[in-house]
């Protein structure tokens, strides 16, 4: 890569981004960003009302868990899609499917079809999403890509916040169907200035042809995976879940095994290598997933049940690591030079602190320093995302800066997917039970925090490896 400024040049101006052309691709990365988060909490919200009309309550967390899985298998397939029908082409279909998967669901007259309706949305998210990190690298060069990135991120984080008023105003008029209907205008939008925008080439990596077919071996291989560590967090029998984690390795490592050695690869070469920045990069975005869903999940249990919080303020309260998130984002996402090392540095760091925080008040009724390890723990991940997401896009090898960028959502929803696994299991261990003792609640939590140290420390060990090697920085000349 050659766009990388000079060390500590000038942050660019925001308004840089609608320059030369490049508005209606911001548009693009905004509403890709949002339609996707938008639909994986709105579900939760609506599930109640749903049930109460078409029935299928002993399959009520299957919509949200196949939308998880499709997107997932949806990011991965970015690089072969667009290799196949070009950049403008591709980001349509994309599009268009989620726009059939929306319908689908607003359509759907029974608990299976609506499921079948979640899995096609959840699979054009991922290609929504994933595709959305290729335009950013294709259409921006490094000096921008952090700006863009707070964005997105921002984004992201205003429509997870308001995906479940958004769901809740629905189904406050008992008319879940709306919550998909009003998504259509919006998806017709994307499509349309999709057609009219984006090029049927992108870069170099777009120009160059993939051989080979579409690769669905590989992607029902990798499905089958990340089905088999959806289904161990319902599981109650610890064999039964061991099982299933123990499977969904094997089959998401042997995805990763036969891809390897694949012409028309999903993921880049320097995967799970911990020798290239881009592989460094990609366990911390799977280390951050499994941390961030853990802490996101427990948090508002221990709060409810140990400190008698109602509800209501533990939704207000939980927002707190995403607020910390967007003020680190903004905060660094202009820093270039020494310091976009320092915000790779500390980044994982503030997790550990926060984290450390969380355990050591998670048995005390200290719930004002509880949510500031929330806060803390948020502002890590802002601190450092934009910038790992600019660097490893920046590290890509030549031929897979596509794939690299569509692996990096791909890889943190895996992350996500196995961290609840093992929360599920280690809190099972900790004699987590369904009476939800107040107790039993703060031992399981302590525990599963605890152990996600681990991965924390990891994190920033690998974090310090990836700034050493320091190849091809965003931000900095190489």
């Amino acid at each position: 890569m050659t766009d990388t400024p000079a060390p500590d040049a000038p942050a660019p101006a925001w308004s840089e981004l609608l320059r030369e052309g490049r508005t209606l691709y911001v548009v693009l990365v905004v509403l890709g960003a949002a339609l996707y988060a938008l639909q994986i909490l709105v579900i939760a919200i609506i599930m109640p009302t749903v049930v109460g009309d078409i029935g299928g309550a002993a399959y009520y967390t299957w919509p949200a868990m196949l939308y998880t899985i499709g997107a997932i298998v949806g990011a991965a397939s970015v690089g072969p899609l667009w290799a196949r029908f070009g950049a403008r082409r591709a980001y349509a279909i994309s599009g268009a499917v989620f726009l059939i998967g929306t319908l689908g669901c607003a359509l759907a007259p029974d608990m299976a079809a609506l499921i079948a309706a979640r899995a096609v949305q959840g699979y054009a998210g991922g290609l929504v999403i994933g595709g959305g990190m290729a335009l950013i690298s294709a259409a921006f060069d490094a000096r921008l890509r952090t700006r863009i990135l707070a964005l997105y991120q921002g984004t992201w984080m205003v429509s997870q916040l308001l995906g479940p008023a958004f769901g809740g105003l629905f189904a406050e008029i008992d008319w879940w169907r709306g919550s998909f209907w009003a998504m259509t205008p919006i998806l017709l939008i994307f499509v349309a200035i999709t057609w009219a925008k984006v090029p049927d080439r992108l870069g170099d990596d777009a120009a160059r042809k993939q051989p080979g077919g579409f690769p669905a071996p590989r992607l029902a291989l990798l499905a089958s995976g990340v089905f088999c560590i959806a289904l161990a967090g319902p599981v109650e029998d610890p064999a039964a879940r061991a099982a299933l984690i123990v499977a969904a390795v094997v089959l998401v490592w042997t995805t990763f095994r036969i891809d390897r050695a694949s012409k028309n690869p999903l993921y880049p070469s320097a995967a799970f290598s911990a020798r290239s920045p881009v592989g460094l990069a990609l366990w911390i975005l799977f280390a951050v997933g499994a941390v961030q869903t853990t802490v996101s999940l427990f948090l508002p249990l221990l709060l409810q049940v140990s400190h008698g919080i109602t509800p209501l303020f533990v939704s207000v309260v939980t927002m707190v690591i995403s607020a910390g998130w967007t003020v680190g984002t903004f905060t660094v996402s202009g820093w270039t030079g020494a310091r976009e090392r320092l915000a790779l540095w500390i980044g994982p760091l503030l997790m550990l602190a926060g984290l450390t925080g969380m355990i050591m008040t998670a048995q005390t009724p200290a719930v004002a320093a509880l949510i500031l390890g929330a806060f803390v723990f948020g502002l890590g991940i802002g601190t450092h995302n934009v910038h790992l997401i600019a660097r490893t896009m920046a590290a890509a090898d030549p031929g897979e800066e596509r794939i690299t960028s569509a692996a990096m959502p791909s890889f943190r929803s895996l992350g996500t997917a196995f961290g609840a696994a093992l929360a599920g299991m280690l809190s099972a261990v900790a004699g987590l039970d369904n009476a939800m003792a107040p107790d039993a609640v703060r031992d399981a939590v302590t525990l599963v925090y605890s152990v996600n140290l681990v991965p924390t420390l990891c994190m920033a060990v690998f974090m310090f490896m990836l700034v050493r090697l320091g190849r091809k920085p965003a931000g900095e000349a190489a």
